[in-house]
């Protein structure tokens, strides 16, 4: 029979036992925690925002098809004249003022202004024989077809004829139609006219180094010494229309 001592050692020593055991396999057996979530990265798109494409600008190989008088990068017509006759015409800024094309143009003096007792209608004239288009269409039935039609957005139609023919003269009192001798010269258009004043004076049609711009060149001769004076208007492309044929 075993003495109570011993029992009690024995249990001691289960006691001790159990807690250097116990512990260590409950740590053994805890299931591990959740862990830390990581750090969502920002992608390239949400970092910097991109731009938005510029449209790419229309390109042409010819003058023919419709086009949007660009002002901005326009002569001024008014001012033009007006500095050209600047020796001659000190009041030439006076009186009240009409518009062509976008442009203001002098009232009483009308472009350049009075020019030595100028009627109304001459000076209308001269306005309407130099003023810009706001838009304007070039057309030509086929290549080899020398009639290049102008027509711009007040529905007036200039005809262009490039075979020397006689030119069917136009009535003073309706621009609505008019023929006018012109002449290719490489890919540009060149008019062969004259003046409200019977002066020289020709309208270049050309397109710009890069295709995507229209310039017309209006050129006549002013003052007794008929200086040549030469305004530029500029136009952007429109969409093409597909009946309109290049040279």
């Amino acid at each position: 029979m075993k003495s109570p001592s011993s029992s009690i050692f024995l249990t001691f020593v289960i006691l001790v036992v159990a807690a250097l055991i116990i512990p260590d396999s409950l740590c053994a057996q805890a299931p591990a925690g959740p862990l830390p979530a990581a750090q969502p990265q920002a992608s390239p798109s949400s970092t910097a925002s991109q731009p938005n494409p510029q449209p790419r600008a229309e390109t042409r190989t010819s003058i023919l098809g419709q086009w949007k008088l660009n002002q901005d990068e326009s002569d001024d017509p008014r001012k033009k004249m007006q500095d050209a006759s600047a020796s001659r015409a000190s009041g030439s800024r006076s009186g009240s003022g009409v518009s062509i094309g976008g442009f203001p143009i002098g009232g009483h003096g009308g472009i350049g202004g009075n020019r030595g007792g100028e009627s109304d209608e001459e000076r209308l004239r001269t306005q309407n024989a130099i003023s810009p288009a706001n838009s304007l269409t070039l057309a030509q039935k086929d290549p080899k077809n020398p009639e290049v039609d102008l027509t711009d957005d007040q529905n007036r139609k200039l005809a262009l004829f490039t075979d020397g023919r006689k030119i069917q003269k136009s009535d003073a009192k309706d621009d609505s139609y008019q023929e006018i001798s012109a002449h290719w010269d490489g890919p540009r258009l060149v008019t062969d006219e004259k003046s409200p004043h019977g002066g020289k004076m020709s309208r270049t049609f050309e397109l710009s180094y890069d295709g995507t711009q229209l310039f017309e060149t209006v050129r006549l001769t002013t003052g007794r010494s008929n200086t040549p004076l030469d305004i530029r208007y500029v136009y952007d492309p429109m969409p093409a229309n597909p009946a309109t044929i290049s040279p």
